[in-house]
């Protein structure tokens, strides 16, 4: 009923408009990239970076010994062998955020803001971890692979301008991470995407980003980039022809349809299928990847990728006739082909784009598919300690959720109101290499610095 049968007389004393007494949700992000990281601490007191370091296996022995060299003399004619080392670094970062709370004004609100901040502080923290955990995964397994931008300057024989230089700025010589130089080359090649492209090999030997990124690769929010456009300097080579692939000889692998070779050919029609993800598998565990745990890799993808293997004509095979299927009923794939497909909304979306030459005609998807330890959290351990010192006494409250402080400081105006909730984490995300695991123990092995996963770039 509405209050117009009420009488006259007391309608005056009824309020209308009243707010709900409570804040309705607003939408999440779907988080991913961060379940895959392996969890590491980094200890007090040691500085702002943590250095560590993987071994090699030794090179398999397939030569017998020779009976007569064994007694010639006190080694038994053995040489000894050694192993190499590669290194891996986290380097040492805060983050944080925070919300205040008027506590008067906080009295007279519709509901309890100190709750509704404190849940919204949280939310933030676990997206910008994300995101963090996504930017350094990307950067190392996208790295090495781009093309070549004469639209941010002619090439010439000994430099050319290209669309992303991650990847191209280390090499690794005896395992330690070293940036290019005259001294320390990376070998590249130029691989032909257009008419009249080139191939030949390059000898990268400085890298320079550019001081205002114009690289069209995405960045975690629409209309930013995460890539670095820049230039390479060579040595003497014939002048690199406008789009085509630049291709480190350490690169990850990239998966694209119909063996496309950059991101801007890729057209209509590229779209994810059982084949590629298949391809994308087998190269893991060519390389000697290990599964996850539980013993399947995961590829992280949004829905509009999911949505195009429904259409693909191997998976159509594979579920024909059982539209009774969990995959049919739900539209969600959870396990299939030793892949499990988890579901986000934090992936890289590449729009189409007129600016380089030849321009990006399509929308580009990026999933990845992720084998063990291929991303490593570390989280410096003092964050639990420094507000415990002996001799301070802390004035706020501090307690510790998924490696994240959430800190509540009570009020420190002259009239007692303001509140302030504050999260931050202290910490870094490293992506470590798999250069010693060449062909010599691996026999099947690529030459790619990154090996535990691959990305699937599609049209969608």
């Amino acid at each position: 009923m509405g209050i117009n049968n009420f009488p006259a007389a007391l309608v005056a004393t009824i309020q209308t408009g009243f707010l709900d007494r409570e804040f309705e949700e607003g939408l999440d992000s779907l988080l991913a990239y961060r379940l895959c990281a392996l969890q590491e601490t980094i200890p007090a007191r040691i500085g702002e970076t943590l250095t560590r370091t993987r071994k090699s296996r030794l090179n398999p022995v397939t030569t017998p010994l020779v009976p007569s060299a064994v007694s010639a003399n006190i080694d038994n004619s053995l040489i000894p062998s050694s192993f190499t080392v590669e290194q891996y670094s986290f380097t040492v970062f805060e983050y944080a955020g925070t919300f205040d709370v008027d506590l008067l004004a906080e009295m007279v609100g519709i509901a309890d803001q100190m709750i509704v901040g404190s849940r919204n502080n949280g939310v933030q923290a676990a997206q910008s971890l994300e995101r963090l955990a996504k930017q350094a995964l990307f950067a190392a397994y996208n790295g090495g692979n781009t093309y070549v931008r004469t639209d941010l300057g002619v090439s010439s024989t000994t430099t050319c301008h290209v669309d992303d230089v991650r990847g191209f700025q280390n090499v690794l010589v005896n395992g330690v991470v070293t940036p290019v130089s005259a001294g320390n080359p990376l070998t590249v090649l130029e691989q032909p995407a257009v008419s009249g492209g080139l191939t030949q090999t390059l000898n990268v030997t400085s890298v320079v980003a550019d001081g205002s990124s114009s690289s069209i690769y995405p960045g975690s929010v629409l209309g930013t980039t995460d890539g670095l456009s820049g230039v390479l300097t060579f040595t003497a080579a014939a002048a690199p022809v406008t789009g085509d692939a630049i291709v480190a000889t350490s690169a990850p692998r990239v998966f694209r349809p119909s063996g496309k070779i950059t991101t801007t050919q890729l057209a209509a029609g590229d779209v994810l299928t059982m084949g590629l993800v298949l391809n994308a598998v087998a190269y893991l565990r060519d390389n000697g990847v290990p599964a996850m745990p539980d013993g399947s890799y995961k590829c992280i993808l949004d829905n509009s990728s999911m949505r195009a293997l429904f259409a693909d004509q191997d998976f159509k095979v594979l579920f024909a006739g059982r539209d009774m299927t969990s995959e049919y009923r739900s539209a969600d794939i959870v396990s299939m082909l030793g892949v499990e497909f988890i579901p986000t909304t934090e992936t890289y979306v590449q729009l189409p784009s007129t600016t380089p030459t030849p321009n990006l005609a399509v929308t580009v998807r990026r999933p990845i598919i992720i084998g063990a330890e291929a991303l490593l959290q570390g989280t410096f351990e003092g964050l639990e300690q420094f507000i415990n010192r002996p001799g301070f006494e802390p004035i706020g409250y501090v307690m510790m959720v998924n490696d994240v402080a959430q800190i509540v400081r009570p009020p420190l105006d002259r009239l007692q109101r303001t509140c302030s909730m504050t999260w931050t984490w202290v910490g870094g995300f490293a992506v470590p290499s798999d250069l010693t695991a060449t062909t010599s123990i691996i026999p099947t092995a690529s030459n790619a610095l990154f090996k535990r996963c691959t990305i699937l770039e599609i049209q969608g």
